[in-house]
């Protein structure tokens, strides 16, 4: 049988220090010899039982000074037929010869047993003497009967015939290959290797010429490089690094909104025009997931690319309750969306719209850490990277008009002459699916349902709340600075006034310089704080309230492109409003265009900016009373579902912009 016992000259090494076993006391103490110094020590079997349940302790072989046989440590299963049938035979002999307990292995002693097994398991050609001494040996010194398994993986020579040089050579010729195309061959290399040895011949005596390799031992050595090398030719050190790195557990949260993902990234369908049924291409979504419970906290979805309005857009939507009714096409949200609250810490890339004062300012105001990851280092943010795969392959790819994750997936399927979904009946199906399905569905990494982790952890760490929408508004206004004139304050083309800026003038005189904070998502009103007050906020209304009201920044820097390029005065406010009936003319024009660009680009001019349902279900009917800046642009928030008018879209020429 296999294994080791505390037995006279029985070797074993205890902590690093090297003894063998001299005697065995009646009491069962071991007597043992440092193998060093000679210094005898006395153990207790007990003590030595325990150091080798701990690790301490290891047994070795008889012969102590021999290096010790690399055993073949892999399951049995894996062998083939043929090895583990030799491995049965072998152990035939072997536990034959034991169980005779045969003081002296000789060939009088040995064969006879040989010579029975042989008949036993019907062995033609039984082994000799010298091999059943070498297998008996074997066993002695290892106390395994892994021994006996046949290494012929270990027979040939173990390093290669060819010169070092012609190795130095053939990682040159690797290196200049896959430097000049990424797709290099391996005859690329063989051919490139042809070269430089020629190249080294023409320096070399003729008795120290280079041998050049055949093709198929250029193969056979660009096989022996590691599967790290070879990417780094093909895709790069920072891929092969990403590809071959180990992940560790990841980042650790304990409660809900302790840490949030964000990241934006392409919806692989398309999406057609309200109005025209055209295809617009496909949104870019913006996502806010809690990494504790991998519940969607907010979104933003629009046209609009990855800007810093998504993302403020999609912020304030995680932070408000959600609020939502019956879709116009009778789609219900069945199941509560119980999340909301401010993060203590948001995870981002190193994208721009991260780095800037509106995201700077957002998170001064209300106590939250940005921090960044490493560069081309997704894996940072797992949670929302892996989310928003989820959204694509398992929601978006079975919609109509899916563009698939790669081209060459789509086959003879085309996603634009499929398209049926507008951005709202989008947006209607996604919430949907979040909240009725996804929401509910067991999570893998989790073990329970994100929806039952996120309301576990509300209950003992209920979320954080702002003051009210008024100050969520304000905290994530834009802040800028300007001075304060007697036709009140400019902002982008933009004249405010008010009873407050005729209070700060008389108070500070005309020229002060005052901050003033912008709602990117609405033009009409600013707030602006006192100059030696940290706590006074006044509001201050457009002059020109009916066309700044609703209106985004993005859409009136279009309006004051086109007013510029007619060769009009920016703040002539009748120029505007002709501006924009010019604009809507020639939508109808181009609505209609062939070209995918143009109608991408009205989409992403005429799409409003994310609002809560909570925000947008407070507003009063006569706040979005009909008015020439809102029918000229059709503008309504996309998140109210109800009978407003829906969104339309509009282009500029190129050259406008």
């Amino acid at each position: 049988m296999n294994g080791y016992e505390f037995l006279k000259n029985c070797r074993f090494d205890l902590d690093d220090i090297l003894y063998v076993v001299r005697q065995i006391n009646p009491d069962q103490s071991v007597v043992t010899e440092r193998i060093e110094t000679g210094e005898v020590t006395v153990f207790q079997r007990e003590a030595l039982l325990r150091s080798l349940t701990l690790g301490s302790l290891k047994f070795h072989g008889d012969s102590w000074h021999e290096e010790p046989k690399k055993l073949y440590s892999r399951p049995i299963d894996e062998l083939k037929d043929s090895i583990r049938k030799e491995i049965n035979r072998r152990l035939e002999y072997v536990s034959a010869i034991r169980e005779e307990a045969l003081s002296v292995l000789t060939p009088q002693s040995v064969m006879p047993i040989c010579a029975v097994v042989a008949d036993r398991i019907g062995d033609a050609a039984p082994p000799s003497f010298t091999t059943l001494y070498r297998w008996m040996r074997a066993f002695y010194q290892c106390k395994t009967f892994r021994i006996l398994i046949p290494r012929h993986d270990r027979r040939g020579p173990r390093s290669l015939y060819q010169p070092n040089r012609v190795i130095e050579l053939f990682q040159q010729a690797a290196d200049q290959a896959f430097s000049k195309s990424p797709q290099a061959t391996v005859k690329a290399v063989h051919d490139r290797l042809f070269i430089l040895i020629e190249d080294e011949n023409s320096l070399r005596p003729l008795g120290q010429q280079l041998k050049m390799p055949s093709q198929a031992t250029t193969y056979r050595l660009f096989n022996r490089i590691s599967q790290y090398e070879k990417t780094v030719w093909r895709e790069g050190k920072a891929a092969a690094d990403r590809k071959f790195t180990i992940s560790g557990p990841g980042a650790v949260s304990t409660r809900i909104l302790e840490r949030v993902e964000v990241d934006h990234s392409p919806i692989d369908v398309f999406l057609v025009d309200e109005r025209t049924g055209m295809p617009l291409g496909r949104p870019m979504l913006t996502m806010l997931v809690d990494h504790y419970s991998r519940m969607p906290l907010g979104y933003h979805v629009g046209f609009n690319g990855a800007s810093a309005l998504a993302v403020t857009s999609a912020i304030r939507h995680a932070v408000l309750p959600k609020i939502y009714t019956t879709s116009a096409d009778g789609l219900e949200i069945i199941k509560p969306w119980p999340c909301y609250g401010i993060p203590q810490a948001i995870i981002v890339d190193n994208g721009i719209e991260f780095h800037g004062l509106i995201l700077d300012h957002l998170a001064l105001n209300f106590g939250i850490r940005i921090l960044y990851c490493p560069k081309r280092e997704p894996r940072f943010k797992g949670a929302v990277e892996r989310y928003l795969k989820t959204i694509n392959y398992s929601f978006v790819h079975l919609l109509p008009g899916t563009s698939f994750a790669r081209f060459y997936q789509r086959g003879d399927y085309d996603p634009e002459r499929n398209a049926v979904l507008t951005l709202t009946q989008f947006k209607n199906i996604f919430e949907k699916w979040m909240i009725d399905e996804y929401a509910h569905t067991v999570h893998r990494g989790l073990g329970t349902t994100p929806f039952e982790k996120w309301t576990s952890s509300a209950r003992t760490n209920p979320p954080r709340l702002p003051q009210s929408i008024d100050r969520l508004i304000e905290e994530m206004g834009m802040p800028l600075r300007r001075s304060l004139r007697h036709d009140g304050i400019v902002v982008y083309g933009l004249h405010y006034a008010g009873d407050a800026l005729a209070t700060i003038m008389r108070r500070y005189g005309e020229g002060v310089r005052l901050t003033v904070l912008v709602d990117h998502a609405d033009m009409g009103k600013i707030r602006l704080c006192e100059p030696d007050s940290n706590e006074a906020v006044h509001v201050a209304q457009a002059n020109e309230f009916e066309y700044a009201n609703g209106l985004t920044l993005e859409q009136h820097k279009l309006i004051k492109a086109e007013v510029r390029a007619q060769g009009q005065a920016a703040v002539d406010i009748e120029a505007l409003y002709a501006a924009k009936r010019a604009i809507q003319a020639y939508i109808s024009e181009l609505i209609f265009s062939k070209k995918h660009s143009k109608r991408r680009q009205g989409a992403r001019y005429a799409s409003k900016p994310e609002r809560s349902f909570a925000d947008s279900s407070e507003r009063r009917p006569e706040d979005i009373a009909s008015h020439p800046a809102r029918d000229a642009l059709n503008i309504s928030p996309p998140l109210v579902r109800n009978d407003r008018p829906r969104l339309q879209t509009f282009q500029m020429r190129k050259g406008a912009l």
